[in-house]
């Protein structure tokens, strides 16, 4: 027998307190299965949570159709009643990676959120928590990138749908009568995701039934002590002196002293949290460990300076003149 929807959505709602009685809640809607049972549930316990929804399509006009999907998206928010709003974001200068679009649509949550006094719900479920697992793992990626997907994103992100599956928010819909659109890039298996969805979790799923889900609770586990390591780190930052000519400067005993875990995490915070370049970050901090004086380039660009009292760290190109 399969789980009651609903009653885990709201159970997750009030647990991970993301959406307070009388809150503004923008759902991002593409028009896709978890999306649809996104705006579905929101809409069911809206009246009893108080809450004030409306609908956000977000069309990056990567590929024809997509403004077909938003007439559907359209259609049904005027169909429930509901406030629609359709943006078109440009685009990344020189392509489309995945990581830019990432930042633009956080960009668009944020310029939202703030413009109608609320908060974004998007519609991540275990099932993408699982394989963003999975694909950390690969990457050899630490605690940072494994606990990655929490139930509270970036700024006004929220993630209330991360206790259930794929299939469970299809079946949902199922249920209702609602039909969704499904994106044809889904199944493109040069992409790294869509290979690890079509061809990987199945067989996972076939050898240990309940796997998706089990990933995605070791996922929640990770979360929690990611949010714990960074109270660390932020502790650890609050050791920063300020600021001189737009470098932060750190005590290098007081930095050495610490864990080297938190000496990592923290050197990652301080180079402006970059999404990639976790190796040479490493390779800073064992060379600070070892003594090492003179100049570094962090990944993301920031530009680190250490002798034998202070670690200085400069955005790039305001590396401090002699």
């Amino acid at each position: 027998m399969g789980r009651d929807v609903e009653k885990v959505f709201i159970e997750t709602v009030r647990r991970e307190a993301l959406f307070p009685g009388g809150s503004r809640v923008i759902a991002a809607v593409s028009g896709g299965g978890d999306s649809l049972a996104l705006l579905r549930l929101l809409a069911r316990f809206s009246n009893h949570m108080d809450w004030t929804l409306s609908v956000l399509h977000v069309d990056h006009r990567l590929r024809e159709g997509s403004g077909e999907d938003a007439c559907f998206v359209c259609s049904l928010a005027e169909e429930m009643g509901l406030p629609f709003r359709l943006l078109e974001p440009e685009g990344p200068d020189g392509g489309s990676a995945e990581g830019e679009w990432s930042r633009i649509r956080q960009a668009v949550y944020e310029e939202e959120a703030a413009r109608e006094g609320g908060l974004i719900a998007v519609g991540h479920t275990a099932s993408d928590r699982a394989e963003t697992l999975l694909m950390r793992l690969m990457e050899g990626s630490g605690l940072r990138g494994l606990g990655g997907m929490d139930y509270r994103g970036r700024g006004p992100v929220r993630r209330p749908l991360l206790d259930l599956t794929s299939g469970e928010t299809r079946g949902y819909l199922e249920s209702l009568g609602q039909r969704w659109l499904e994106d044809p890039s889904n199944l493109d298996t040069a992409m790294l995701r869509n290979r690890v969805r079509l061809e990987v979790m199945p067989r996972l799923e076939g050898v240990y039934p309940g796997a998706v889900l089990g990933l995605a609770r070791a996922a929640a586990g990770l979360s929690d002590w990611r949010r714990t390591a960074f109270d660390a780190v932020e502790e650890a930052a609050a050791g920063l002196t300020g600021s001189d000519g737009g470098a932060g400067r750190l005590d290098r005993g007081e930095f050495e002293a610490l864990p080297g875990a938190v000496r990592r995490a923290l050197l990652w915070e301080l180079a402006g949290r970059p999404r990639k370049g976790r190796l040479e970050l490493e390779k800073t901090e064992k060379w600070l460990s070892s003594g090492g004086r003179g100049s570094r380039d962090l990944p993301g660009g920031t530009v680190l300076e250490a002798d034998r009292e202070e670690i200085r760290f400069f955005p790039a190109g305001e590396e401090e003149v002699e």
